[in-house]
């Protein structure tokens, strides 16, 4: 098993940028990675895909030595921000976009992740279970990626052999390294609304979570006698980063030992 590809998400929800290499931050997550998060002014709450399928839309260039990003839509056309500072620009430009009132917060420590619990720092998926998910629906590689939304991409020998990377239980993690950094499989990645539909329009594939489930059964039809498993609908793995990997570095091209 190799790392091929390092994903990370500076503005959650929104597209990826491909790092090379990425730093464990103090917080035991990538740093990067979902650092600044979109919220409601009125409550406060998260502005993500799974409740906002116009995300979809917006289109992200990143510049993270400058800390600038350019967003793009249709509907609002093109600004250049800055990530730092005085984000009322952003805001606005947001705000317009979304037709209600936004903000752009910043969590530099630990970021806005998508999973609580367990010290969840980072997700993996190989590119054979890309691959199959691809098959399975008749969609590109790289679309399958992009609804995916995983951090690192990994060369393995099968589709969900990633889940050998996990131990038995949540409890009980299984620790492994890319370059000298210790990785732990955690749990299955619980999937949302958001791999259903396009990556770019947002539009949703109809059936799809059902046709996954079964698809996912059919293929490994012992998967729910795993106490991880509550259900099929997962894809790829999800991770806690122990402290002792805080500043290290995760390069892309290293190989995945034990």
């Amino acid at each position: 098993m190799e790392l091929k590809k390092i994903n990370v998400f500076p503005i959650k929800s929104l597209d990826s940028i491909v790092l090379d290499e990425v730093e464990i931050s103090e917080g035991a997550t990538l740093k990067w990675d979902r650092r600044w998060g979109i919220h409601r002014k009125s409550d406060g709450r998260t502005v993500n895909g799974k409740k906002y399928p116009t995300i979809h839309k917006l289109r992200t260039k990143y510049d993270l030595e400058d800390l600038r990003v350019e967003i793009s839509s249709a509907k609002v056309g093109i600004g250049s921000f800055v990530l730092e500072g005085d984000y009322t620009q952003i805001n606005q430009y947001l705000s317009d976009y979304f037709e209600e009132e936004v903000c752009v917060l910043e969590n530099a420590k630990t970021g806005f992740p998508d999973h609580s619990g367990g010290n969840v720092g980072a997700s993996l998926v190989s590119i054979q279970t890309l691959e199959k998910v691809g098959e399975w629906f008749d969609l590109p590689v790289d679309e399958v990626e992009r609804r995916m939304r995983m951090n690192f991409i990994i060369d393995n020998e099968s589709a969900f052999g990633e889940d050998n990377l996990m131990g038995p239980s949540k409890s009980e993690p299984r620790s492994f390294f890319i370059n000298d950094t210790e990785l732990r499989g955690y749990k299955p990645c619980e999937r949302c609304p958001v791999p259903t539909r396009d990556s770019i329009t947002g539009e949703a594939m109809k059936g799809f979570q059902k046709a996954f489930l079964n698809k996912r059964k059919e293929l490994q039809p012992s998967i729910l006698d795993n106490e991880l498993y509550a259900h099929a609908y997962m894809c790829g793995i999800v991770l806690n980063i122990p402290g002792q990997s805080v500043g290290k570095l995760v390069k892309s091209g290293m190989p995945i030992t034990f």
